[in-house]
């Protein structure tokens, strides 16, 4: 089997590409930007929005890791489009979000889950929880605040989160790719605990010794701080739905699919911030 991997230079994407070419598995590692050819993995161009670079990014793949455009109104007919040219696939994993099949049938994401669910092929949908690369990795999500004024900005409340791991998002697609039976399954992938904004500021507080703090931002002024990103309005729009979804409560799932799937338990916050978050040693 030959794997598509969509997003492969990205944070969850290039930790796919990673867990697959663990497995064995030759991988076709898809992004607007590809990186260099290395053993199994061959880099190719794609964009959703160009597709003329559909075919020769798929190749000879029978399978794909998407994760789509989850901020696009028209996510769903672009994926339909894509699968009923990707003749050759017969197995699709679809990166989705905590709570998004408790969402209308008409919002973006879910609109994309119904869409690979439709397309004839054989499908797992993979559901984690906001992910704890996000505070180094994602400039405008947190990262970039974090850095210059020591601020995680999140107009979260009190609201808790079960915040996973990208290694382990990658594990449970490596697993539901390469063992049998978890065909027309969904799973809700989780860390281990739940943990509220404020304290995985003083989690990182405590590890990087920086005074981090927790910034309950209201709406409006959460608005305006992710305009400043120069992104696209739908993107500043799609993050703070998310933000409403975490106060809400959607985010405080936590479940058992993850060691089920690997027989291992997922990473704890600790972990991740005591391998990313240690104080830089001074020279």
């Amino acid at each position: 089997m030959t794997v598509w991997i969509e997003g492969a230079t990205g944070k969850a994407g290039r930790r796919v590409v990673e867990a697959l070419t663990a497995a064995g598995l030759p991988v076709r590692a898809a992004s607007r930007h590809p990186g260099e050819a290395s053993g199994s993995v061959t880099p190719v161009r794609f964009d959703w929005y160009d597709e003329s670079t559909w075919a020769n990014a798929l190749g000879n793949a029978d399978a794909v890791f998407l994760k789509g455009l989850d901020s696009d109104d028209e996510a769903a007919a672009i994926i339909t489009r894509f699968l009923a040219e990707a003749s050759a696939v017969s197995r699709v994993v679809l990166m989705s979000a905590v709570g998004v099949d408790r969402t209308p049938n008409t919002a973006p994401r879910r609109a994309v889950e119904l869409a690979v669910e439709r397309s004839g092929r054989s499908w797992t949908i993979l559901r984690p929880s906001w992910f704890l690369q996000n505070f180094d990795e994602d400039e405008w999500v947190f990262a970039r605040a974090l850095r210059e004024s020591n601020e995680l900005y999140a107009g979260t409340g009190a609201s808790k989160v079960g915040f996973t791991d990208t290694r382990d998002l990658a594990d449970a697609a490596a697993a539901v790719l390469t063992r049998e039976g978890h065909e027309g399954r969904s799973y809700t992938i989780t860390g281990p605990e739940r943990l509220t904004f404020g304290e995985m500021a003083e989690l990182l507080a405590k590890t990087s010794g920086r005074p981090i703090k927790h910034v309950d931002a209201k709406p409006e002024e959460h608005r305006r701080h992710f305009e400043k990103s120069g992104r696209p309005e739908a993107w500043v729009n799609h993050m703070l739905h998310l933000f409403k979804l975490v106060r809400a409560g959607v985010f405080t799932a936590q479940t058992d699919d993850f060691e089920n799937l690997t027989g291992r338990r997922p990473r704890t916050p600790r972990q991740y911030a005591e391998e990313n978050w240690q104080p830089t040693p001074q020279r």
